[in-house]
C-alpha cells in the first residue's frame, strides 16, 4: 500500500543521506502513532548501513508535564550500552568497549542525562566514530520544554560527536529548531497521506469483497488475484465438508465458524468495513458493520470473540456521539462476558463504562465504577487493569477534594502492583499512581512520605529484565 510503503521509503532515503553527511547534526522525521514503530524499525537498521560506524541508542522515554523524561532516557542508555558492550564480547571479535561507569551526580535530569552521553563518548573510541542518539518520545506533553531541553543538547560542546535523529509521532514539534540549523539538520515528512491511505483500503476491501469462494493466501487478504479459484494443486488436501468442521470443532473445543474459510472471510470483511467507515468520519456506518460483525459471531457461537466485537462496537457508538448508548452497550458486554466466564473481558468492558460515564460528566458514577473495575481485576487475576481501575478512581477522588478516599484508593493499586508479577507491574499504570499519591503527600507537607513514593514510582518502572542487567 502506498500510503505506508511511500513514509518509509522516504525516512530509509534520509537516514541513508543522514549517515554518509557528518555534517548534518539532526535528522527530525514527523510521523504518527499507526507509522511510528515501523519507523523506528527503519531507522535502527540504518545503524547496519556500511558507511556507519556510531552505534544507534533508540530511547523512548515520553515527555510529561513536570517530567521531563531525562532520567528514563539515562536509564535507558545506560542498559542499551551495557547490551551493546555484551553483543561484542559474545561476538568475539576484537571488539569491545569499557564497563559501564559510575552513575554521574547532577543538578538536574537532562545535566545527569548530558554527563551519561559525555561519559559514553569517551569509550566510543576507533572502530566506533561518537553515537547517534534517536530520541523517540513515545508522547511530548510538554512541547516547550522539549524543545529547549534539546537545544540545549545540541548546543553542548563536549556532545560534539553526539548526533540526533528526533521522532515525533504526536505533532513535530521540534520542527522549528531543525529550521534554526539550517545545513546541519535535514527533515523528513514520515507520515501517511491520509487521502491515498483511504483509497488503498477502499481498494483492498474491494478486492476482498470480490475474491471467489476458494481463494486463498493473499488475494484474501485483498491482493490481486484472478475472478475465479484456481483449480485445487495435486496432492493438495480437500477442503472440509461442514460435518467434517463439526467433528474437527467438536474434538478442538471451538466453534465450527472458526474453521469455516467462508466465515471468517465475511467476517474480516465486516471488520475491516467497520474501521474504514470510522476513519472516513462515517460513524453511523462504522457501527452498523460492527455490529453486523458481533451478530455474525453470536449467531456462529463465537462467545468470545462475540463480546470483543461488542466491545469495538460501544467504542464506535461512543465515536459517533452516542454517548448514553455507548454505556448500554458497554454494560450489556460486560454481562454477555459474565455469563460465559470471561472475567478479564468483564473488566475491561467495566472500565469502558466508566471512562463512559466520565465522559458524560457522572464523575461520582464514573469513581465507583473504576473501583468495581479494579475489584473485579484482582478477582480476574489482571493486575494491570485492576491497577488503572484503583488508580483513576483515586484520581477522580481528589479531584473532588475527597483526599482520604483518594489515598485509599491509590494505595489500594499500589498494594495490588506489589503483588503482581515483575512484568505486569513495570507495565502498569501503579508509578503513576505513586506519583499522584506522592504529590497529594508534598501538597500536605508530608514530604518523606512523597520522597519514598517519588522512588517506589521509579522502582516500578524499572522492567525484570534491565533488573537482571543492572543486578
Amino acid at each position: 500500500m502506498d500510503s505506508i510503503a511511500q513514509p518509509l521509503t522516504r525516512v530509509v532515503e534520509a537516514v541513508q543521506r543522514f549517515i554518509i553527511t557528518p555534517e548534518v547534526r539532526l535528522l527530525h522525521v514527523a510521523t504518527d502513532d499507526s507509522l511510528r514503530l515501523a519507523v523506528l524499525e527503519h531507522i535502527a537498521a540504518g545503524e547496519h548501513h556500511g558507511d556507519n560506524h556510531s552505534p544507534f541508542f533508540v530511547l523512548e522515554t515520553p515527555t510529561e508535564e513536570g517530567e521531563d523524561g531525562w532520567e528514563g532516557r539515562a536509564e535507558e542508555l545506560r542498559a542499551d550500552y551495557e547490551e551493546l558492550r555484551t553483543l561484542l564480547d559474545e561476538a568475539r571479535e576484537g571488539v569491545s568497549l569499557p564497563a559501564l561507569w559510575s552513575e554521574p551526580k547532577a543538578q538536574n535530569a537532562l545535566a545527569r542525562f548530558t554527563l551519561e552521553v559525555d561519559e559514553a563518548l569517551r569509550r566510543f573510541t576507533a572502530p566506533f566514530d561518537g553515537m547517534v542518539l534517536v530520541l523517540a518520545p513515545v508522547w511530548v506533553r510538554d512541547p516547550k520544554r522539549w524543545g529547549s531541553d534539546l537545544k540545549s543538547l545540541l548546543t553542548r560542546p563536549e556532545l560534539k560527536k553526539a548526533r540526533f535523529i528526533l521522532v515525533e509521532a504526536d505533532g513535530p514539534h521540534s520542527e522549528a529548531l531543525a529550521v534554526a540549523l539550517a545545513k546541519e539538520a535535514e527533515r523528513v515528512d514520515a507520515r501517511p497521506d491520509e487521502k491515498q491511505a483511504s483509497q488503498d483500503m477502499a481498494q483492498m476491501l474491494a478486492a476482498m469483497a470480490s475474491a471467489p469462494a476458494g481463494a486463498t493466501g493473499a488475494q484474501v487478504l485483498g491482493a490481486a488475484g484472478p475472478r475465479v479459484a484456481p483449480p485445487p494443486r495435486k496432492g493438495a488436501p480437500q477442503p472440509m465438508s461442514a460435518a467434517q468442521r463439526e467433528e474437527v470443532a467438536r474434538e478442538l473445543k471451538v466453534a465450527p465458524a472458526l474453521l469455516d474459510p467462508s466465515f471468517q472471510q465475511t467476517l474480516r470483511l465486516k471488520v475491516l468495513t467497520a474501521a474504514q467507515a470510522l476513519r472516513e468520519g462515517k460513524a453511523a456506518q462504522a457501527v452498523q458493520e460492527q455490529r453486523e460483525a458481533r451478530d455474525l459471531c453470536l449467531k456462529a457461537g463465537m462467545k468470545r470473540e462475540a463480546v470483543t466485537m461488542e466491545l469495538v462496537l460501544g467504542g464506535y457508538v461512543l465515536q459517533a456521539k452516542q454517548t448514553a448508548q455507548a454505556l448500554e452497550v458497554f454494560r450489556e458486554a460486560r454481562k454477555r462476558a459474565e455469563a460465559h466466564q470471561f472475567p478479564e473481558l468483564a473488566v475491561q468492558a467495566q472500565l469502558a463504562q466508566a471512562s463512559t460515564l466520565l465522559v458524560l460528566q457522572r464523575s461520582e458514577e464514573a469513581a465507583r465504577a473504576y473501583s468495581e473495575a479494579g475489584k473485579l481485576g484482582i478477582a480476574a487475576s489482571a493486575p494491570v487493569l485492576a491497577i488503572e481501575g484503583y488508580r483513576m478512581c483515586g484520581q477522580l477522588l481528589a479531584g473532588a477534594g475527597k483526599v482520604a478516599e483518594a489515598t485509599a484508593a491509590w494505595k489500594r493499586a499500589l498494594e495490588v502492583a506489589d503483588k503482581a508479577p515483575e512484568n505486569e507491574r513495570s507495565a502498569s499504570s501503579a508509578p503513576e499512581a505513586a506519583r499522584q499519591l506522592a504529590a497529594l503527600c508534598r501538597k500536605h507537607g508530608l514530604k518523606v512520605q512523597a520522597d519514598s513514593l517519588e522512588a517506589q514510582a521509579a522502582a516500578l518502572e524499572v522492567s525484570p529484565t534491565r533488573r537482571a542487567q543492572e543486578a
